[in-house]
């Protein structure tokens, strides 16, 4: 290992602010996009990286905004009050309600869609949550469009943890777009409709209101290097109103602050460019990463050659980096782990969980980099619940994480024109 770039990283992960800005990103709230509190939080992140490079700048892109106005779930029968949360951009049920008996479809998958066939149509479909970040994970959007496809009149996901309470998350509808009535219901809801037997009869009420003209910020810092060819760190600040958004994502823009504030002292001669970016509107189907890469002019997307994206890079210490099909990105994360004197992992399938999805679906090579992938007993477990708060983090989880990130991206910002390329290439 080369001793100056150890002592570097040494030096890099003791960072004085880390700890102080990740609590300060937290102080904002949950930052749901269109709250205020993500454009605040967002306004102060760009402030911060101004103290590390002067022209860091914010630009707004476009989402579908939308915003819950009423939701009620009633198990009809016992006239008993179920606990239930709207996904983001769910369909309204009539003024009345929707009645209809729900078909318990357990994970979800498509062999249990298959299974219920022609049952399917007209009910209101009842599925689980599972543990995000594992190979055999199927995303709640999946689930949702298969309930759409099969006629449901309706879509209930539950959240498998026991005493966890309830989830938040997007339904991935577009503005104007067929769906379906949708809403997160905790385990324990789940359970009493079970208990009231097959077929069980429930009343779904949402109403939900479209906010025209809905903007994202996005905080963008260059920082150039001799060459053009970039590589860009991200992280979305954006996160749900349950709780603070600690882990998923204070954690991602935290680490991607300190990782800026070490590398910007070294980015220059001999290097290639640095971007900085903070996203809003993730949690609403990747919408403000997507709007804002679409906005890039082709000769400035060309010289986006490497994404490093951070999200919930702790609440455990295990990390690992999401390949997005990428290959030449395994040896190049077994690198940059020799390089830092830790073990970082990864997964080649792409998953589509986070912004580097829009990335890695333009051609540049990108990876998420994530903690507790395959560990659904770690803390990790509590993003998208009221107990995703800062207790859920460890200062040394972090610090792993901002270890690997300078790693990662120095390798990346020393890389030759031809290495970068190299990276491109996709899994047959």
């Amino acid at each position: 290992m080369n001793i100056s770039l150890n002592r570097w990283l040494d030096e890099a992960a003791m960072d004085p602010m880390l700890m102080p800005d990740f609590e300060r990103i937290c102080s904002f709230g949950g930052r749901l996009a269109g709250s205020g509190q993500d454009s605040d939080a967002l306004d102060w992140t760009i402030g911060r990286l101004n103290e590390v490079r002067r022209g860091a700048r914010r630009v707004e892109v476009s989402y579908d905004g939308w915003v819950c106005e009423k939701a009620e779930l009633l198990l009809l029968g016992r006239s008993e009050t179920l606990s239930s949360r709207p996904l983001l951009r769910s369909m309204a049920t009539p003024p009345e309600g929707l009645e209809a008996a729900v078909i318990d479809l357990g994970k979800g998958r498509q062999s249990d869609f298959d299974a219920a066939g022609e049952q399917i149509r007209g009910r209101i479909v009842l599925v689980r949550h599972e543990y995000p970040f594992s190979p055999t994970h199927l995303h709640r959007r999946k689930k949702y469009d298969m309930a759409v496809s099969r006629g449901a009149a309706g879509f209930l996901i539950a959240n498998n943890l026991p005493e966890q309470g309830l989830l938040s998350g997007s339904s991935g509808r577009g503005r104007g777009k067929p769906g379906i009535p949708a809403a997160y219901i905790d385990r324990e809801s789940a359970d009493r409709i079970a208990s009231a037997g097959p077929n069980a009869p429930i009343r779904l009420t949402i109403a939900g209101k479209e906010l025209e003209g809905s903007t994202a910020g996005v905080g963008v810092l260059d920082i150039p290097g001799e060459f053009e060819e970039r590589v860009v760190i991200s992280a979305h600040i954006d996160g749900h109103d349950l709780g603070e958004s600690a882990l998923d994502n204070a954690t991602g823009v935290a680490t991607a602050l300190a990782a800026a504030r070490a590398l910007a002292m070294r980015v220059g001669r001999g290097t290639n460019s640095l971007r900085i970016c903070f996203f809003s509107a993730e949690e609403w189907a990747l919408s403000g990463s997507a709007g804002y890469l679409k906005s890039l002019e082709a000769s400035e997307l060309a010289t986006l050659k490497l994404n490093i994206n951070l999200d919930t890079v702790a609440g455990d210490e295990n990390l690992t980096a999401l390949t997005s099909d990428f290959p030449g990105l395994e040896p190049f994360v077994e690198r940059a782990s020799s390089a830092a004197d830790l073990h970082i992992g990864s997964y080649l399938p792409l998953m589509a969980n986070s912004d580097h999805a829009n990335f890695a679906a333009l051609g540049v090579p990108a990876m998420r980099l994530l903690a507790g992938f395959d560990r659904p007993s770690s803390r990790v477990n509590n993003i998208l619940s009221a107990g995703d708060r800062m207790p859920a983090v460890r200062e040394s989880e972090l610090r792993r994480a901002l270890r690997a990130t300078s790693a990662l991206a120095w390798l990346g910002l020393t890389a030759s024109s031809s290495e970068l390329t190299s990276l491109a290439a996709r899994s047959s």
